[in-house]
């Protein structure tokens, strides 16, 4: 009988003990995503911070901005 409230009591304990220690640990920083745009004229997709615009439409590149005026 003493076995199983010794068995009980470790059990209890680890139970505890895991969850205070989850608890402490710093949660994963969360995944940054950024907005891709689609260029008019090649159909690449590139960052928006990256992407030269004109209106409403995106291009990757000056040259296909030009070629696309």
């Amino acid at each position: 009988m003493r076995i199983l409230v010794l068995i009980a009591i470790g059990l209890l304990l680890y139970v505890i003990i895991g969850r205070l220690l989850r608890a402490s640990r710093p949660s994963s920083p969360k995944a940054i995503t950024e907005k891709m745009v689609k260029c008019k004229h090649c159909g690449l997709h590139v960052l928006e911070q990256e992407a030269i615009q004109k209106g409403d439409n995106h291009y990757c590149s000056t040259e296909h901005l030009e070629a696309d005026s």
